[in-house]
């Protein structure tokens, strides 16, 4: 894995951007018809090719570290600006959604309210700013499940009121790994502080004397923004893009182009609308 990443990783020639690896695996991929005579492909592309490799070792049951696989994916993203912006190219990279958690994870703080913010940008993903202030405790269910022979964090959430197609065609969400160990230690914090007869929001925030320490959509839309500044992901003209909507939408593009239903919808020549109405279970009659 190590390897194939550095095969595609970029670097500036002569004035253009190629890939690393050796001239005759370039040769030898062009003459099988892959990269389309490209010398360099976006970092989307190697991105997404990780993913099917890993897929695919899954499907195997061949081992592969996740690890090293977290670490290493930003030097994709980072040698490609870097090696545009050595012969000129303007143009950023375009943010994924998965580098862009990365990021704003990265830009927590690790106390308190660091840890809250790592679950908080977690649940984002999954769950509008509105249905995140309406989170009880409860209502996310820890455990863990064995995956490829290892033991493996899990957290479950069913959302008690779904909308938009993903929520209504999945309203049971499983965070899984890393996503979950996050959201676990904020949990036994929050538990610590629960009092009898006290509410129950799963997230809350420090406040000063006589405020509401709910969070509200505000709060959490400049509390994302504040981290964005923090991580750096403002675009050159200084503005920000990343808010709680942008971080789900963009989660669910991402989720709807590596599903296979989509693909198999694309495949059929049937709009993905369709697949989700003929496979959604019916009430029984």
């Amino acid at each position: 894995m190590s390897a194939f990443i550095d095969d595609h990783c970029a670097m500036a020639v002569a004035g253009r951007l190629r890939m690393r690896m050796a001239e005759a695996i370039l040769e030898g991929l062009h003459l099988a018809g892959h990269n389309a005579r490209i010398e360099c492909v976006a970092p989307a592309t190697t991105n997404w090719r990780l993913n099917m490799l890993h897929k695919a070792h899954r499907a195997l049951h061949l081992p592969f570290d996740d690890e090293r696989l977290r670490r290493r994916r930003p030097e994709i993203y980072a040698a490609w600006e870097a090696e545009r912006a050595a012969i000129g190219l303007p143009m950023a990279v375009p943010m994924t959604v998965t580098r862009t958690v990365e990021a704003l994870l990265n830009a927590c703080e690790e106390d308190r309210n660091g840890i809250q913010d790592k679950s908080l940008i977690v649940v984002l993903c999954r769950l509008s700013a509105s249905q995140v202030t309406q989170l009880r405790f409860n209502d996310l269910v820890p455990g863990v499940i064995m995956e490829d022979g290892k033991q493996c964090d899990v957290v479950d959430l069913t959302i008690r009121r779904p909308f938009g197609r993903l929520q209504t065609f999945q309203p049971r969400i499983r965070f899984v790994g890393r996503d979950a160990t996050l959201l676990m230690a904020w949990g036994s914090i929050r538990g610590e502080q629960l009092l009898p007869g006290a509410r129950d929001h799963f997230f809350l925030r420090e406040t000063r004397r006589n405020a509401s320490p709910e969070l509200t959509q505000v709060w959490i839309g400049r509390r994302i923004r504040h981290l964005a500044q923090v991580a750096g992901l403002a675009k050159p003209n200084g503005r920000n893009h990343v808010s709680p909507q942008w971080l789900r939408k963009s989660y669910e593009r991402e989720w709807r182009e590596d599903f296979l239903l989509t693909k198999v919808a694309r495949a059929a020549r049937v709009s993905t609308s369709t697949a989700f109405r003929l496979t959604r279970p019916r009430d029984a009659s």
